[in-house]
C-alpha cells in the first residue's frame, strides 16, 4: 500500500466518523428525523459510545442507551418539544413590550431554546445569517427538501444535516465548502445552543444531547 493510499484512507475514515457524528445530532434537533430515527439513533450511540472524544462523553451516552432501551425515543421527543417547539412565554406585565437581544445577548427565561443563528446574533428570526446560509448553499450541490424540512436554513438540524452531506460528498467544491459553513454558521450557533442547554435546568436528555455536541465542535475548531 503506498503512502498515498494510506492518506486517502485516512481522509476517507475521518470523514466518514464526521458525517457519523452530524447525522446522529441532525436526528436530534431535526424534528421530522427525530420522530422516524428510533432504530437508526440507538444504532448510532451504540458506535459512537466505543469511541468517545472524551471521556466525559461516555457516560453522556451511556444515558441516552439506557434511556432508549427503555422507553425509546417517546421521552426524548417529549422534551424536544417541550424545550424547542412550545411558543413564547407571554410577559408578565400586560401590554410590555419584548425586549431586543444586543448582538450576542442571549435571555433565558423564555421557557423555549431557539434553533435559529439570528435569534441569537440578531435577536430576531429570518436576519442576516439566514441570508449567508442561503448564499452559501447555493454554491453546493445540496438543496432543501421543504417537503420533508420545514425548518430555514439557518436551523441548527438543518445546518447538522447539510454538514453530514458536504463532509462525505465526492464534490471537492462542497468538502471545501463545509469548512466555511463550519465556522461561519454551525460553530457559532452550537456554542450558543449547547450553552443555553447546558446551562437549563430540569432537561432529562438535551443536556447530555449538548454535552456531546459541545466535545464534537470542540474537535471540529481545528480541523
Amino acid at each position: 500500500m503506498t503512502q498515498n493510499t494510506q492518506a486517502n484512507n485516512t481522509l476517507e475514515s475521518l470523514a466518514s466518523a464526521r458525517a457519523l457524528y452530524y447525522d446522529f445530532f441532525a436526528g436530534l434537533f431535526l424534528y421530522e428525523l427525530l420522530c422516524v430515527r428510533e432504530d437508526v439513533i440507538l444504532k448510532q450511540i451504540l458506535i459512537l459510545k466505543e469511541n468517545v472524544l472524551e471521556e466525559s462523553d461516555s457516560a453522556h451516552f451511556e444515558v441516552l442507551e439506557n434511556e432508549m432501551k427503555q422507553y425509546g425515543l417517546k421521552r426524548i421527543i417529549d422534551e424536544y418539544t417541550q424545550t424547542f417547539i412550545l411558543p413564547f412565554s407571554t410577559s408578565k406585565e400586560e401590554g410590555e413590550s419584548p425586549k431586543r437581544r444586543k448582538k450576542g445577548e442571549v435571555f433565558y427565561n423564555n421557557p423555549q431554546v431557539m434553533l435559529y443563528l439570528s435569534h441569537y446574533t440578531q435577536g430576531c428570526l429570518n436576519g442576516e445569517a439566514l441570508l449567508k446560509a442561503r448564499k452559501l448553499i447555493k454554491q453546493s450541490t445540496f438543496r432543501l427538501n421543504t417537503k420533508f424540512c420545514k425548518e430555514s436554513e439557518e436551523h441548527l438540524g438543518f445546518l447538522l444535516l447539510l454538514m453530514r452531506y458536504l463532509v462525505s460528498s465526492e464534490n471537492s467544491d462542497d468538502r471545501a465548502l463545509s469548512k466555511e459553513i463550519l465556522k461561519e454558521l454551525v460553530i457559532p450557533l452550537g456554542d450558543f445552543v449547547t450553552d443555553v442547554l447546558q446551562k437549563r435546568e430540569g432537561l432529562m436528555y438535551y443536556a447530555h444531547i449538548a454535552s456531546l455536541l459541545r466535545s464534537f465542535l470542540n474537535v471540529e475548531r481545528v480541523l
